[in-house]
């Protein structure tokens, strides 16, 4: 079993550089030489995408994920002072534990390493979360894996945890991977893609607030 930390830089463009400047040239460095994480992720906004059925406003300038074994391995990053201030009032969090799903015809999930991310969040309200939560993850995950070239299909169920920063109301987090935007793009053009939507409707359990968002991802591993 994986976690992952989801911090949400929500500010400027500018403050976001700041963060990802700091990220690779100090933090990262400092995190990668501690045990127990598994990998670092800087997800950036990426223009083009085309989707039939949602169209969110702009989405946040940077989101930032941590994989780990265990969360408490996570803490040094909040105790690095000079991090957090960058951050003050422009960051939320988001503590999941990792699922992840073969596509279509594969044997086992693979690990993720396309560089395009296509992000959904649920939040609530919703009438019964747990509910909602055991349909979508019995339904969903096998159509997405039919999706036209997919790589990865992936869900992140939120876990309980308390941190310096404020945590929010996600209830389900889902991510599929793909190498490019347009590959990206053709799979929303899809038939899976309609088929998505008919099992999104019928959902006994109405979803809540959601977003959609494709992001470029940039990995940093700890061999």
């Amino acid at each position: 079993m994986t976690h992952a930390i989801f911090l949400t830089i929500d500010g400027t463009e500018e403050l976001a550089g700041r963060v990802r400047d700091d990220m690779v040239r100090r933090v990262i460095p400092g995190l990668c030489q501690r045990c127990g994480i598994n990998f670092i992720s800087l997800f950036a906004p990426i223009p083009g995408q085309e989707d039939p059925f949602v169209k969110d406003a702009a989405p946040p300038p940077l989101v930032i994920q941590i994989d780990t074994d265990d969360l408490a391995h996570v803490e040094p990053l909040f105790a690095d002072a000079e991090f957090m201030r960058r951050m003050e009032g422009f960051v939320s969090c988001e503590a999941f534990e990792t699922l992840s799903y073969p596509v279509d015809g594969a044997a086992g999930p693979a690990m993720r390493t396309a560089p395009i991310s296509f992000n959904v969040r649920y939040y609530a309200p919703i009438e019964d979360e747990k509910q909602f939560v055991e349909h979508y993850l019995e339904s969903h995950p096998p159509i997405l894996g039919e999706l036209p070239g997919v790589r990865n299909v992936l869900c992140y169920v939120p876990v309980d945890w308390a941190g310096p920063v404020p945590v929010s109301n996600c209830v389900l987090g889902n991510e599929v991977t793909f190498d490019s935007m347009e590959a990206l793009n053709a799979a929303l053009a899809s038939d899976v893609r309609h088929r998505l939507r008919e099992d999104y409707n019928a959902f006994p359990i109405r979803p809540g607030p959601n977003t959609h968002y494709a992001r470029e991802r940039r990995d940093f591993r700890i061999d």
